[in-house]
């Protein structure tokens, strides 16, 4: 029983909000559980892809990759095929909509699923991940053991494992806004706002080599 009435925008986005919050709920007791889902700014995606100098000769993959924005940018501009990997299945909708929008779709292929339990991780010549340090901690040891030599990992904001990583990192780039604010002004978020860009290494090491 219960109404039949279509929910107005508010109702309908407070339900998104609900639901959201529900699903994320059940994925903090998953012990591959990584970090809540966030959006990386398009201005950042942007920066990202261009810092990494991705092309149309890269595999991109995005572990987290929420609405597919990633993925999608990197296509359309440059060309590059992408996989994402999301638990969240509004997310994942979201994301295979904004492909074919875009007329990238044969481009970009979005999973609903784990990003933890990723196989083909070899094939990335480029992996994305926007997650906090225990999310970031959690992918280390994989990425490093599974991701081809001299393919590159990015993440954004949080950097990989210092202990592990540091020794691999190419390129550090902090930027001021994370939107585009045409005469200038705001608040300068250098301090945190920052792209980490890594290149794994042609002999694997130690640490990554036992697995979990």
């Amino acid at each position: 029983s219960g109404s039949t009435r279509e929910p107005g925008p508010a109702c309908g986005a407070a339900h998104d909000r609900d639901s959201r919050a529900s699903a994320m709920a059940s994925f903090k007791d998953d012990p591959d559980y990584l970090g809540p889902i966030s959006a990386t700014p398009q201005k950042m995606v942007e920066e990202m892809l261009a810092v990494a100098g991705v092309t149309a000769a890269d595999v991109v993959y995005d572990l987290g990759c929420n609405d597919g924005r990633v993925l999608v940018t990197a296509a359309a501009n440059a060309g590059a095929r992408g996989v994402g990997v999301e638990i969240d299945e509004g997310a994942v909708k979201k994301a295979r909509t904004k492909a074919v929008e875009a007329g990238v779709e044969h481009l970009v292929e979005i999973r609903h699923g784990n990003a933890c339990a990723v196989v083909d991780l070899s094939v990335a010549t480029v992996c994305f991940a926007y997650l906090l340090p225990k999310g970031n901690a959690k992918l280390s040891k994989k990425l490093m053991r599974s991701m081809t030599p001299g393919s590159r990992v990015v993440t954004y904001v949080f950097r990989l494992p210092k202990e592990h990583w540091d020794e691999h990192l190419e390129t550090c780039k902090a930027v001021a806004s994370t939107r585009d604010r045409g005469g200038g002004g705001g608040v300068d978020t250098s301090g945190f706002n920052k792209i980490f860009v890594y290149r794994v290494p042609e002999t694997k090491p130690d640490w990554c080599v036992v697995e979990d």
